[in-house]
């Protein structure tokens, strides 16, 4: 005898969960932001996100890249930038060292 209801069951996750993933809305915007870590090294976090105050709260916790080829968490975030040409960090500094970087 058939038993149909595991695989009505397995049939209707599946759509269901097709649905949740056509609605979400996937970011295409990729952010570099300058952050501090908590040893207190400036760093860098890249990341995509849907708009800059979302890339700002994202970044923290995330593995940085820090100035001295370090890594560590990051925990504060000085700026987040649009990765897009013309874009620049407001510290020159850092701007001429992520200038620098293999991307």
């Amino acid at each position: 005898m058939l038993n149909i209801k595991p695989a009505l069951l397995l049939i209707l996750s599946m759509v269901v969960s097709t649905a949740a993933l056509a609605e979400r809305q996937w970011p295409e915007t990729t952010y570099a932001c300058q952050i501090t870590t908590g040893s207190g090294a400036h760093g860098l976090v890249s990341l995509q996100s849907l708009s800059p105050q979302e890339a700002e709260s994202g970044a923290i916790g995330k593995q940085a890249i820090t100035l001295a080829g370090n890594k560590g968490a990051a925990v504060k975030v000085l700026q987040c930038i649009e990765v897009r040409p013309g874009a620049a960090f407001a510290d020159s500094s850092f701007q001429g060292w992520y200038a620098k970087l293999d991307k």
